[in-house]
């Protein structure tokens, strides 16, 4: 007997997300596909240092299966932003305002040119 899941215990049944093609997740900069090891490889970082830029960039990366960290595209160049603010001797709150105020320049830019 299969039960449907909850959530958030409301009355309404969880949905399934849309499925997509493998080209569609691999297209999406926003798909979390890269686990901690590879996020490290890639960044040159170990993976205690990932873990408090991430906490420290109020990451609330995916754990899509098996409850295993998961980055996306966009995580991973916020990342690399971070590290290089980071060997610059920048303190971990002052880099997450930081990213967030060029965020936002970024999205006025981009609405902007609407």
């Amino acid at each position: 007997m299969t039960r449907s899941k909850r959530s958030g215990g409301g009355s309404r049944p969880a949905v399934a997300p849309v499925a997509r093609s493998w080209s569609e997740r691999l297209e999406d900069p926003d798909e979390a596909l890269y686990t901690v090891a590879v996020t490290c490889d890639l960044l040159g970082l170990d993976s205690q240092t990932l873990r408090r830029l991430g906490e420290a960039l109020d990451h609330s990366n995916a754990r899509p299966s098996g409850n295993q960290r998961r980055y996306s595209r966009r995580d991973i160049e916020a990342l690399a932003a971070a590290v290089e603010l980071m060997e610059q001797g920048i303190q971990p709150n002052a880099i997450n305002r930081i990213l967030d105020l060029e965020r936002r320049i970024d999205d006025l830019t981009e609405n902007r040119a609407r």
